[in-house]
């Protein structure tokens, strides 16, 4: 930093009362004897808050920091607290000020204080009238200040070295600052005093800078509670009462610490409201942010005199960027949206950030607003034009970045906006929440609602991905509202083909048919081949589930003769593949093998990975059929490492399950026992529930195989408890048929019956006849022994 030097025919000499301080300024021979500290009545320091909470890390640090002698101690003797209007800066300045004079050998000289209002045209201080009040506060007659403003600043820099060479220390505090050029001449240039700025700007002046954000929502809290009970005394406790209201109205004040003070203040002037009056009052609210106003206090009036000191340009971006759909926003999109090279519109985010009215987000490109600026920004914008025209050109932005991120989830090759899958997945990642907002919002306005109907079909293949099932499940739902009214049967039988498959990944068994069997009804009336191909083999995959393997064999068949009469190769592969699932289970498996192996050589000639781990580890189940044991674990392990591969842990720890299996039955528990371990991280990690309970079951076997049967118990109830949430699945059945055959190892034959016979009822729903037999069999067996011990009890 570039300070001015003080004058070098300066003379001090310290006397028990304080300095003798003798300096030529502007050609004058000043000679002064000053105060040893300054005085307490002339430091012009504010009372600290009592009320002050959440920011122990931020005084902490910035007094292990100015402290003299510190091991902490930085670079620069200037400290700026930088933040939004009405974020606690100069509270925050006035804690550490109070702490750190508090502590003997500091700040011996004491502290300086000055608003400059900055931010407010009427009040505003310049440098020159600021250096006036600090030279009488350092005990300067009115006489002995000079004219100009330079020689003033040179005059303050000249005593507050001789301060600090005498050994006493001085702390100044300036608030509100600006702009470098109002704080500069403020600065002490000798190294050793201290200065906390505060800006709702990021200001280049050389300082150590300390960002403030909003408190977290604990602290938020406290704050209210902490103002209401200095007000009101210690019987106050409506927030503690209010807990969940008390949340929600921090919540609404966007933890903001100004509007958090005006609702505590609201709170005070009325003992006896509530605080979900408030709440429902604010939530009523025509504009929130003129509600949040209390006598001096008001959370617009901060606002505008942040956004007075705005260009033009950069009061439209801040409006425009207010309706952007989501959290936050890259600065591509914002680029679109205000029409202008992107190189431009960064340059205006970084001065709206250094102004602190724009956020970064969590990566660098990547921008946000607090909720209440956005309120506010949302109000100012309606005076510009062309909002309409923006709003398009946000969501055709979103839209052509999503169909081809889509394209190459699907497995194009290579797009025009994104050079590889990895980068779209990275591209889904940051927007999705983005993009589902967008469909909300278009699909309120008729002149914009074909976005709302197509951007959920850009969105499935990575929603299926990611396993965002209640988001994808929700925006087809409002994809096909939108659809059937306008009649758009494509796109229509598109929507209900995805809810089939989300339904079937939710264990909707039921519903997913439903939705598969009308997507072919509509699939049929367009004569549209390949869509209907598709939408029956996930029709068989559903019936599959529900274990119609006669059915789900007749929709794969259909399908795979589709696909080849287009020459669709690898749909056939995947349609034949899915079949063979089922001839696997009506006890067909060497039929079934052939049609495993086939189809894998067709994917992995393609390049089809995905499809290929899937073949793979279906091959591996019929291989176990078959008892080749060996080559179903390595058909498993190869899926399972093309899975993990292309970043898709759910898929992976379903075929961690079936080796898992595989092992046990190779009589290699401990390797199954990882295997199931390795399959439960990644369920949990996944949020799937019922694939959770599907490896406790498996691991009650291996735990009942390994003699541990009260582990064995714990596993099978926990599965129990999990799918005790769901409907209709056949697994509670396992669950309950392997938790009576521990029980009856145990010895606990009544338990084992009961157990065994819910069981049976559970298969004969299903229609599983070859369980619902091996299960009768247990009991009957039960039965006998349960007799035979009370027949000898009574003899």
């Amino acid at each position: 930093m570039k300070t001015e030097e003080p004058d070098r025919s300066n003379a001090t000499n310290q006397i028990r009362d304080g300095l003798f301080f003798h300096a030529v300024i502007q050609g004058r021979d000043i000679t002064l004897q000053l105060p040893k500290a300054i005085q307490p009545a002339l430091l012009g320091l504010p009372m600290k808050s009592p009320s002050f909470t959440g920011r122990d890390l931020q005084v902490n640090e910035m007094l292990s920091l100015i402290r003299p002698g510190g091991d902490r101690q930085s670079l620069t003797p200037v400290y700026l607290v930088a933040g939004l209007g009405g974020i606690g800066k100069t509270e925050l300045a006035i804690q550490v000020a109070h702490a750190a004079l508090s502590v003997p050998g500091h700040f011996p000289g004491g502290a300086l204080f000055v608003d400059l209002f900055g931010y407010d045209s009427e009040r505003y201080l310049d440098p020159g009238r600021a250096l006036i009040g600090l030279l009488h506060a350092l005990g300067v007659p009115e006489e002995n200040i000079p004219t100009q403003s330079e020689s003033r600043s040179r005059l303050f820099r000249s005593i507050l070295a001789a301060y600090a060479e005498s050994g006493a220390r001085i702390l100044l505090i300036i608030d509100n600052a600006s702009s470098a050029e109002q704080v500069r001449p403020l600065l002490p240039s000798d190294g050793v005093n201290v200065s906390i700025v505060t800006s709702r700007h990021t200001l280049s002046i050389g300082a150590r800078i300390h960002e403030l954000g909003v408190l977290d929502p604990r602290s938020a809290v406290d704050l209210l509670r902490k103002i209401l009970l200095v007000s009101l005394g210690e019987s106050e406790n409506r927030i503690d009462v209010e807990s969940e209201n008390a949340y929600r109205l921090a919540e609404l004040c966007g933890y903001l610490p100004l509007a958090l003070q005006v609702c505590a203040a609201m709170l005070v002037d009325t003992p006896r409201r509530p605080v979900s009056s408030l709440v429902d009052s604010l939530e009523a609210a025509q504009s929130l942010v003129d509600q949040l106003s209390h006598d001096d206090y008001a959370v617009r009036s901060v606002f505008d005199l942040s956004y007075a000191r705005l260009s033009e340009s950069e009061q439209r971006l801040l409006g425009f960027i207010s309706f952007s759909p989501g959290s936050d926003i890259a600065t591509s999109a914002v680029a679109r949206l205000i029409d202008a090279s992107e190189s431009d519109t960064e340059q205006l985010l970084i001065d709206l950030c250094k102004a602190h009215l724009v956020e970064q987000g969590t990566a660098w490109g990547r921008w946000r607003l607090h909720d209440l600026l956005r309120l506010y920004a949302l109000e100012r914008i309606e005076g510009f034009a062309g909002q309409g025209d923006a709003l398009v050109r946000l969501l055709d932005y979103y839209l052509e970045h999503s169909r081809e991120a889509s394209e190459l989830l699907a497995g194009s090759a290579r797009g025009e906006l994104f050079s590889s899958r990895e980068i779209a997945v990275e591209w889904f990642d940051a927007e999705h929440r983005n993009l589902i907002a967008c469909v909300h919002i278009a699909a309120k306005y008729d002149a914009i609602a074909p976005y709302a109907a197509e951007m959920p079909h850009r969105l499935a293949r990575y929603l299926d991905f990611r396993r965002l099932l209640t988001d994808w499940k929700e925006v087809m739902e409002v994809s096909l509202s939108l659809l059937r009214e306008a009649d758009i049967p494509e796109f229509m039988a598109n929507a209900l083909d995805n809810l089939g498959m989300v339904h079937r990944e939710l264990h909707q068994a039921s519903a997913s048919i439903g939705f598969h069997r009308e997507a072919i009804d509509v699939a049929r009336t367009m004569s549209n081949d390949e869509a209907l191909a598709r939408y029956l083999n996930n029709l068989g995959t559903a019936l599959y589930s529900v274990r119609d393997f006669e059915g789900s064999m007749a929709a794969h068949a259909e399908a795979a003769e589709l696909f080849l009469a287009q020459g669709n190769s690898l749909g056939f592969a995947r349609a034949t593949d899915n079949a063979a699932n089922s001839l696997r289970d009506i006890g067909r498996p060497e039929e079934a093998l052939v049609r495993h192996a086939s189809a894998v050589s067709k994917f992995r000639e393609s390049g089809a990975m995905q499809s290929e781990a899937v073949a793979l580890s279906h091959m591996g189940s019929t291989l176990q059929d078959l008892s080749r044991l060996r080559e179903a674990a390595a058909a498993h392990r190869e899926a399972i490492r093309i899975f993990r591969q292309l970043d898709l842990p759910n898929l992976a720890a379903h075929t961690l399950i079936n080796l898992s299996h595989t092992l046990r039955q190779d009589g290699d528990l401990e390797t199954a026992r990882v295997a199931a371990s390795d399959a439960l991280e990644l369920h949990i990690a996944t949020a799937d529930p019922v694939g959770q309970a599907r490896v406790l079951i498996q691991l009650g076997l291996i735990h009942t195989d390994l003699g541990m049967n009260d582990q064995a118990v714990l596993d099978l109830e926990e599965s129990l408890q999990i799918l005790s949430n769901f409907s209709g699945l056949i697994d509670v059945g396992n669950a309950l048929a392997n938790l009576g055959r521990v029980h009856a190892l145990s010895g606990r034959f009544s338990e084992a019956v009961a157990n065994l016979k819910d069981a049976a009822a559970v298969f004969e729903l299903h229609n599983a006849t070859t369980d619902v037999a091996m299960v009768r069999e247990l009991i009957s067996a039960l039965s006998l022994t349960i007799g035979a011990d009370e027949r000898s009890q009574d003899g």
